[in-house]
Order: structure tokens, then C-alpha cells, then sequence
């Protein structure tokens, strides 16, 4: 029985390019399968799953009998169950290096877009016209000290960006101890926030870190601070962003992520606000992105199922 590897969703194209990777070695089928029933359907033989946005929970994983590797379009992991993956002896890969610059400079250029005032100078124009008056004078970037909460591949890009541009640069992750010379060091977030202008946050999605950014990181943060959120919604306690906003204890928010997407409720009420600059989850996005994931999704999906034999 020849091996199959199923792509269980995507809206990243047809499949060809994962085509030109694994066949003829392996047969390659594409399907549309969003829920746990239509994945269980369509991967029923499948000994190799490439997924996107599917839910791979305990009860469909245990559902595929031949299934040995999973690798997801993407760096997320969080609509799998690791665990259960585990248990069962399937291996779970992530495309690791994929869209690192692109995100670093999608975070980088939500700084020091706040840095230079760009939205507020221009929502100002549409109400007051030409003119300087209420816009904040912008800081030197060496005075105006950015905190990146985790220091893995992109928030080490996102430290060489920064830096090079004058930010002095701070750091919150516990699991890195070797952090360069010109970075600062913080024990807890909430420290972290205290020290800086600008806090920008590149850690996983996990129990862990949901509403890792609450009351405590906000109001630590400030009245003058921008919170800047490229990696995932789930990591900031939207209500309580949203108070901070009404009530000024925080001064702006760039978010390329929401809680809910499309927006709605809260998400929407913040994705309208007068002081936050919302993009539509594009940070990933450049001409070269999307097609290095394809590839190199297949690329770990080949490796993975020829070195399991």
C-alpha cells in the first residue's frame, strides 16, 4: 500500500508545490476538511497529515490508524494536541523558520511607527487639518526603550532590528539564559513592562501563557505605553486591554492578531479603537512567505515518513 499523505486544509493554493516535493515517493490527496468528522474522514488511510487550521484533537488522532507524522503550515501548534500525539507515537512538526523576518519586521515597524506617531499624526489630520497641534512630540529612539517578551527566533530578530535602528532593547523569557550584551534582562513580565515604552510579544499559545498579558502587564506598561501583539490573540486579556484603552492606564496598541477572527465582540471594539493600529493577521505575508511554507511543509513531511521507514 503506497504511503499517503493527506492535506487536511489549507488556503494556501492547490497543492502543487507540496506535489512536486513528495510525489512520486508518496501519493499526495487535498481535501477541505475544517471539523474533527471531515478530518477523520478524509484522513482515514492517511499516514501523514499536513495541516493547517484543522483540529487534530485526541479523538480524531486516535481515530487514524496509520498515522505516524503531522506537520502543520505554520509555527503555532495550538490547534493539536501535542499530548495525545505523544501518547500515541505520532511525530508533530512545525515550519519553524517560516515568516521569521517577515514578523520581526511587522513588529519592528509597529514600533517605530508608534515611535514617529505616524497613526495619530494622521487621524489627527482628518480632524484637526494641517497642523502639529495634540500630536505627542516623538522620543530619540535611544530614549525610548522597547521589551520583547520571548527571546526565541523571532524575538531575537525583532532585538537586531531594534537595536540597529537606536532602541535600547529588554527582555523577558525564562527558559533563555544566554541573552547577548545588549539586551537587558527581566525576571517577570510585568518587569519587563515597567522598564519600557513599547512591549512586543513573540511567545507560543499555550495554557501557560493565554492571558499571559493582563491587569498587572498593563498597567505596568502604562499610560504612555504600546503594546504591540503579532504572535496570537489568546495572549492578552482583550477586556482588560480594551478598560486600559477607555481609561488611558495604556497609551496605543498595534495588533496584527485578535482573539476572535474576523473580529467580533470585543475584538471588534478594539480593532475600531481610536489608539490601536489593527492589521488582518498579515504579518506573515510576503511575496516569498507562502511559498517557502509550502515547501518546506513537505519538505519535513518527506523527511519525517522516509527516516520512519
Amino acid at each position: 500500500m503506497n504511503t499517503h499523505i493527506v492535506i487536511t486544509d489549507t488556503n494556501l493554493g492547490d497543492g502543487s508545490i507540496e506535489r512536486d516535493v513528495l510525489v512520486p515517493v508518496f501519493e499526495v490527496s487535498h481535501h477541505d476538511a475544517r471539523t474533527e468528522e471531515e478530518v477523520l474522514k478524509a484522513g482515514a488511510d492517511a499516514d501523514g497529515l499536513l495541516v493547517q487550521w484543522a483540529p487534530l484533537t485526541e479523538r480524531v488522532l486516535s481515530g487514524l490508524p496509520r498515522l505516524r507524522a503531522v506537520v502543520r503550515y505554520g509555527i503555532g501548534l495550538d490547534n493539536i494536541d501535542l499530548a495525545a500525539a505523544a501518547r500515541l507515537g505520532i511525530e508533530v512538526r512545525n515550519v519553524d523558520d517560516y515568516c521569521l523576518a517577515e514578523v520581526a519586521d511587522h513588529a519592528v515597524a509597529s514600533v517605530y511607527a508608534h515611535n514617529r506617531r505616524l497613526t495619530a499624526a494622521s487621524r489627527s489630520y482628518t480632524v484637526r487639518g494641517w497642523t502639529t497641534e495634540g500630536i505627542a512630540a516623538p522620543l530619540p529612539p535611544g530614549e525610548d526603550p522597547v521589551g520583547i517578551a520571548g527571546f526565541g527566533r523571532i524575538g531575537r530578530e525583532v532585538a537586531r532590528r531594534a537595536t540597529a535602528l537606536g532602541f535600547p532593547v529588554h527582555v523577558w523569557d525564562p527558559y533563555v539564559t544566554d541573552l547577548p550584551s545588549d539586551v537587558t534582562g527581566h525576571a517577570t513580565l510585568s518587569g519587563l513592562a515597567a522598564a519600557v515604552n513599547h512591549l512586543t510579544l513573540h511567545v507560543p499559545s499555550t495554557e501557560q501563557t493565554r492571558g499571559v498579558v493582563g491587569r498587572a502587564v498593563l498597567d505596568a506598561l502604562g499610560p504612555a505605553g504600546h503594546l504591540v501583539n503579532t504572535a496570537r490573540g489568546a495572549l492578552v486579556e482583550e477586556a482588560v486591554l480594551l478598560a486600559a484603552l477607555e481609561a488611558g492606564t495604556l497609551g496605543f496598541a498595534s495588533l496584527d492578531v485578535l482573539a476572535g477572527e474576523p473580529p467580533s465582540g470585543i475584538s471588534a471594539e478594539l480593532a475600531g479603537h481610536d489608539r490601536v493600529l489593527v492589521t488582518p493577521h498579515v504579518a506573515y505575508l510576503s511575496t516569498r512567505s507562502l511559498p517557502m511554507l509550502q515547501r518546506r511543509a513537505a519538505e519535513i513531511m518527506r523527511d519525517l515518513l522516509t527516516a520512519a521507514g
